[in-house]
């Protein structure tokens, strides 16, 4: 299979899987979402294999698409110990897309205009406001789970300036959407929002994107600059 044809699948089985949320269809979710970061992974190898392989921020790239498999299978399970193993399986993800994002050399966006993390910083500030009468005992982890998330949403935006600036972006918006849709999470679990299977369908549509984007822009950034040091 290509590249193109496990991308094509992989949006395939995520649009099943945001049906399956929104007509609140628990077999076709189950049937789906553990296919999603196969398929992406699929995706990633294919597309390094024959182009210098996996150097440091891909593998911590590849990692990163491991620990969201590991959380979105934790949170098939119901009740709340399933809730907090998935959602410290993406935690471990953020770390490591973090660490993908860093490990890619250069002054980035965030770092020559240090006002660009701003909107990020109130994104942050505004979703543990709106959970803060919800989250009880849990204030101090979802406090840390929300910097880790902005931080690799920073690190994310950082790129623009040190990699083609299309994939740069690409990177950017995916990072902030899985933002969105983690904060969207918070509201419904801990915050003035009751989850619906239209708030189920939305989360997992923003998280289907957002995956999309920053795998492949951040792989496409990698493979450019190797690209480019090739013809220097």
């Amino acid at each position: 299979m290509t590249t193109r044809g496990l991308l094509i699948g992989y949006l395939v089985v995520g649009a099943a899987d945001v049906v399956g949320e929104a007509t609140d269809t628990a077999a076709l979710v189950l049937a789906t979402k553990p296919l999603l970061m196969p398929l992406l992974m699929a995706w990633l190898v294919l597309a390094v294999r024959s182009d210098g392989g996996f150097d440091a921020p891909l593998r911590w790239l590849a990692a990163g698409i491991a620990f969201a498999w590991i959380g979105d299978l934790v949170l098939l399970g119901t009740g709340d110990l399933f809730f907090m193993g998935g959602i410290a399986g993406f935690l471990v993800m953020q770390v490591c897309y973090l660490m993908a994002f860093l490990r890619i050399p250069g002054l980035g966006l965030v770092r020559a205009w240090k006002i660009a993390a701003v909107p990020y910083v109130l994104i942050w500030l505004a979703v543990n406001v709106l959970v803060s009468a919800g989250v009880g005992a849990l204030r101090i982890p979802v406090m840390i789970y929300s910097a880790v998330a902005l931080a690799m949403a920073l690190a994310a935006l950082d790129l623009v300036l040190r990699v083609p600036r299309d994939l740069g972006w690409r990177v950017a918006w995916g990072a902030l959407l899985f933002v969105l849709s983690d904060a969207l999470i918070a509201v419904t679990a801990f915050g003035p929002l009751t989850a619906t299977p239209t708030s189920s369908a939305l989360i997992m549509t923003t998280y289907v994107i957002a995956q999309a984007m920053i795998v492949t822009g951040t792989a496409g950034s990698v493979l450019a600059r190797r690209a480019g040091a090739a013809t220097r």
